[in-house]
């Protein structure tokens, strides 16, 4: 669902306000209104319009100044810009576009023009705005990648290092028990450097796998995620997906989807029980619905649960990065993650993931 888009329009005019209210609204667009050219600048600020309308004539400073220092600021500067004026001169008209504007509407206006004008700058800023996020995303998924590869590096040398070090000392010495704390949460930071990699987008194409794949790697899955825990849960697995079907997901990827999934589900049931997994193809997706009988998640919970770092209240040691992780995933190979939980009743998780 696209965000709801806003239009700032300057002018000391009421009527005009109450038109573009009446052409506005239908089109699910919020209008913020001025009535000088002095507020312009603090309300545009403030409120980040998509598109601005400039009065040439009105109190306080007139459109074309107002105009100019919309450009020079940095939050306004690629925003569309049209001017109202009383006045089709030509002279008036260039002053406007040399101030910034990209276009001009002679009063009274046109409701059509205005519509029309309107939906096509709306369009143009909401496209701006997607490459400015698309450039910046890669610039990100660049410097995560360079950083990533050091970071792996420094861990690489302190995990080696502590390995050689519980090799080289005495069975019954102190310093063998903290070789070993420094290998495992060397593991750990590697494990969080990929994650933050996959959250990024910063990584190439996972591969593919088949259903053979899956099987395997939901079982490999659930022994991972019951390593160091009481044997007190049991695995229900149904498989329906063709045998034929590749998923565009590697199996890599799958277990840890799988693993981050199950491990949740565990923790949520902490006296045992049984976890389900149903596995199917609906279309030219295959649906992996991982379902627990456990506590379940508030509201609050279940709205937060898919956003990074958050920890939830059976997860006090994790980064709160596993459920992001799995989302980031599905969406790397163009597939889904659903979540629905009742306080009392379990969770649900679906994983959608597309056939090659």
């Amino acid at each position: 669902m696209n965000p709801v888009q806003t239009v700032l329009v300057a002018d000391d005019d009421p009527a005009i306000h109450a038109v573009f209210r009446r052409l506005l609204k239908p089109m699910g667009v919020r209008l913020v209104s001025c009535l000088d050219g002095d507020s312009v600048e603090s309300r545009a600020q403030e409120e980040h319009p998509d598109l601005v309308f400039l009065d040439v004539l009105m109190p306080g400073q007139d459109g074309t100044d107002v105009c100019r220092q919309l450009r020079k600021a940095s939050q306004t500067a690629l925003v569309p810009i049209l001017m109202l004026s009383a006045s089709g001169d030509l002279d008036d008209r260039l002053k406007g576009l040399d101030a910034g504007a990209n276009d001009y509407i002679v009063k009274p206006i046109e409701l059509a023009e205005v519509i029309a004008k309107v939906r096509t700058y709306l369009e143009l800023s909401r496209m701006q705005k997607k490459l400015i996020e698309v450039e910046r995303r890669q610039a990100v998924t660049g410097l995560l990648r360079g950083l990533a590869h050091q970071f792996n590096n420094i861990l690489c040398g302190i995990s080696g290092t502590a390995q050689v070090m519980d090799l080289r000392v005495a069975a019954d010495s102190p310093i063998k028990e903290q070789c070993r704390t420094i290998v495992q949460y060397s593991h750990r930071a590697a494990t969080i450097s990929q994650q933050l990699l996959v959250l990024a987008g910063a990584r190439r194409d996972s591969g593919e796998s088949t259903v053979t794949d899956l099987l395997e790697t939901a079982s490999s899955a659930w022994e991972a995620s019951m390593s160091g825990t009481v044997r007190i849960h049991k695995l229900e697995m149904k498989c329906s997906v063709p045998s034929f079907v590749r998923l565009r997901m590697g199996a890599a990827d799958l277990q840890s989807a799988l693993f981050h999934l199950m491990q949740n589900a565990v923790r949520a049931m902490q006296e045992g029980g049984d976890v389900r997994l149903d596995m199917w193809l609906e279309g030219t997706f295959a649906h992996l619905e991982l379902a627990d009988a456990g506590r379940g998640m508030t509201q609050e919970e279940q709205a937060k649960a898919l956003e990074p770092f958050y920890q939830n209240w059976d997860r006090p040691s994790d980064a709160g990065l596993g459920l992001p992780f799995v989302r980031a995933l599905a969406e790397e190979v163009g597939g889904f993650l659903e979540l629905a939980s009742h306080m009392g009743k379990g969770t649900r998780v679906t994983l959608k993931i597309p056939v090659a």
